[in-house]
C-alpha cells in the first residue's frame, strides 16, 4: 500500500532524501536533528546504535520523546544497526528484538527499520511490532559483493512476503555491471510491486550513481550525509543531492 507520513508520500516519483545521525551523546544528537530539522531535511535516520546509552531503557525513551517533539514535519526512522550489518553493536537476537519493542511502544518514530536476517523468525518480530502500530522498514545490507539478479529479486521478496511496510537492499558493488544489476532488480522489483515502497542501492563511490538516480528505478528513499561521516560509504552530501534533484 501507499505510505503516506506526515503528508509525504514515499514514491519513486519524488524521491525523499534522509540524512541519519550518528551522534553518541543525547545532547550532541539533540543539536545534529535540530539542524537539520532546520536546514529543512525531509527525512532523519537515528541511528541508535551509536547512543552510548542504548541499553539504558528510560534514557532512550526520553530521547525518543524528545526527537519525536523536535520532528513533527520531518520523518523519523529509527534504526538499531548491528554489527553485521555495518553498525556498532552487537546484540543477541532477543537484545535486539527487546530494544526495538521498546521503540515501537513510545509511537515516537515514524519509521523503525528491521533487520531481516538478525532473526531467526523475522515475520513473528514483524507481527509483532505492527501489532504496536509500527510501520517497518525491512532490510538487508550485503558489504561483501552484490548478489545475483535473482537472489536480490528473491530477498526482496521475502521482505515483501514478511509483511515489510517497505523493504530496503543495500549491496557493495565490484563493477558498474553490479550497479546495473542492482538497478534492474529495483525496476523489475518496482513494476511488479508498484504499491510496495523499495529503497535500494549500491554502496561505496561505484554506488554513487545508484543513489542519484535510483528514484528512476523505483527506489523511494537515498541516504545523503551531513557535516560528519556518511553512516554508509557512498553517500553524497545532503545539499550537493539535494541540489542535483532540483535541477533533474
Amino acid at each position: 500500500m501507499a505510505i503516506i507520513i506526515k503528508g509525504r508520500l514515499l514514491d519513486a516519483n519524488d524521491p525523499t532524501i534522509c540524512v541519519p545521525v550518528m551522534d553518541a551523546d543525547a545532547a550532541d544528537i539533540i543539536g545534529s536533528v535540530k539542524r537539520l530539522v532546520d536546514s529543512k531535511v525531509e527525512m532523519i535516520e537515528w541511528r541508535a546504535d551509536f547512543f552510548d546509552s542504548l541499553h539504558d531503557v528510560e534514557k532512550l525513551k526520553k530521547l525518543l520523546f524528545e526527537l519525536r517533539d523536535m520532528t513533527r514535519d520531518v520523518i523519523l526512522l529509527v534504526t538499531i544497526r548491528t554489527e553485521s550489518q555495518g553498525g556498532q553493536c552487537r546484540l543477541s537476537e532477543q537484545e535486539l528484538k527487546k530494544l526495538l519493542v521498546e521503540i515501537s511502544q513510545t509511537h515516537c518514530a515514524d519509521l523503525i527499520d528491521v533487520e531481516y536476517f538478525s532473526f531467526s523468525d523475522p515475520e513473528k518480530v514483524i507481527d509483532k511490532l505492527h501489532e504496536r502500530g509500527a510501520l517497518l522498514v525491512v532490510s538487508h545490507h550485503d558489504f561483501s559483493g552484490t548478489p545475483s539478479f535473482d537472489l536480490m529479486a528473491s530477498l526482496l521478496e521475502q521482505m515483501r512476503d514478511a509483511d515489510a511496510d517497505i523493504v530496503k537492499l543495500a549491496v557493495m558493488p565490484k563493477s558498474m555491471q553490479d550497479v546495473c544489476t542492482l538497478l534492474s532488480v529495483t525496476s523489475d522489483f518496482y513494476e511488479k510491486n508498484p504499491t510496495i515502497p523499495a529503497i535500494t542501492m549500491s554502496m561505496g563511490s561505484m554506488g554513487v550513481p545508484s543513489r542519484v538516480m535510483g528514484y528512476m528505478f523505483g527506489s523511494c528513499v537515498t541516504f545523503a550525509s551531513e557535516g560528519k561521516a556518511a553512516s554508509a560509504p557512498g553517500q553524497l552530501p545532503f545539499t550537493d543531492l539535494s541540489d542535483i534533484y532540483k535541477k533533474l
